[in-house]
């Protein structure tokens, strides 16, 4: 008599043979799973924002406007089940702008007012050493020359030590070029009798492997060190989250806004560093040294936002955008 096949032979056996000429088949067969799906959400977000508009109107239309301000969809749910609907809408928004604010987490003046070891990170182009160079100019014009440092570590870009040399050159700050660890270390020791030390780092793409020995260096080199993440308002929502995402193993400090006046939208910005919990310290909104940065303040920025949002769209998303954005999220919590 023989044995029975064991369950791992038995499974095996049952296992089915998938032929490589029915690959193809397989492939199409999940595209148009995959298109149908897409099409059933599609429909599902129409019908639940349609539910939203007839049986919630006061709150269908806060939503409106919170989207058109740039808002993530999340966050402007949140927001307006936060606020105690009236019959007044314009009472109502005033109460969500209120909220929002309530909600942004910013910061003091703590750069400028008391100094420290600062680094400023963050990806390519998103002006760290303007931002650097105004945030020194603004300390000597408060407390006095001879107590700023400023250093570079970036080797990436040709000549990208020009500028700011010709910053510490019009401040008559020392600057120091580091290329490693070591040399990072030593210029920490050289200028730590300076009230506030202000690091340029080099700025590449989140996805750039070259990151990890940049925040490497920073974590293991600068203890001390505070980074604030440089941020460009003018980027979309996703990017600048994936730029949290990359930068948050340096255990921010907080972020300063750049490219206010550039934006077309300062919302993605502002859901972005609440969703994170990320505090805003400063934003710019020019190019001038050291005129174009200011302190975050709450009301401010959200002020800052809604004049963007009535300039450009007269505060209105429209449908189809929302249908999508915040249809979605009503069928996914009833699905």
């Amino acid at each position: 008599m023989t044995n029975a096949p064991n369950q791992k032979t038995r499974a095996k056996q049952d296992k089915p043979f998938i032929n490589q000429q029915d690959e193809p088949a397989i492939t199409e067969m999940r595209t148009e799973l995959k298109s149908l799906r897409g099409l059933l959400v599609n429909q599902l977000s129409g019908l639940a924002w349609g539910n939203e508009t007839r049986y919630h109107p006061l709150r269908a239309r806060m939503l409106q406007r919170l989207i058109a301000l740039g808002l993530s969809p999340t966050l402007a749910r949140s927001i307006s089940e936060q606020v105690k609907e009236s019959d007044d809408f314009e009472h109502n928004w005033r109460m969500a702008l209120g909220e929002l604010s309530h909600q942004l987490p910013v910061q003091s003046d703590d750069i400028i007012e008391n100094g420290g070891m600062v680094a400023l990170v963050g990806a390519t182009g998103v002006g760290k050493t303007t931002t650097a160079a105004k945030l020194a100019a603004r300390y000597i014009l408060r407390h006095g020359k001879g107590k700023v440092a400023l250093i570079s570590t970036d080797n990436y870009r040709v000549g990208a030590h020009e500028q700011l040399r010709s910053y510490a050159r019009i401040m008559g700050a020392p600057i120091s070029i580091t290329a490693n660890l070591e040399e990072l270390q030593e210029a920490l020791r050289k200028y730590s009798n300076k009230e506030l030390v202000l690091i340029d780092t080099a700025g590449m793409s989140q996805r750039d492997m070259q990151l990890n020995g940049q925040l490497a260096m920073l974590k293991e080199g600068a203890r001390r060190v505070r980074p604030y993440l440089v941020m460009a308002t003018n980027s979309q929502r996703g990017v600048l989250s994936e730029v949290v995402r990359a930068f948050n193993p340096l255990s921010l400090a907080g972020c300063i806004l750049t490219k206010v006046d550039e934006t077309t939208s300062l919302g993605g910005a502002l859901s972005v560093a609440s969703e994170n919990k990320l505090a805003i310290a400063y934003f710019n909104d020019g190019q001038k040294v050291p005129e174009d940065i200011h302190p975050a303040r709450a009301h401010g920025l959200v002020s800052r936002a809604v004049s963007i949002m009535q300039h450009l769209s007269g505060g209105v998303a429209d449908d189809e955008s929302l249908s999508l954005a915040l249809g979605g999220m009503v069928a996914q919590a009833h699905a």
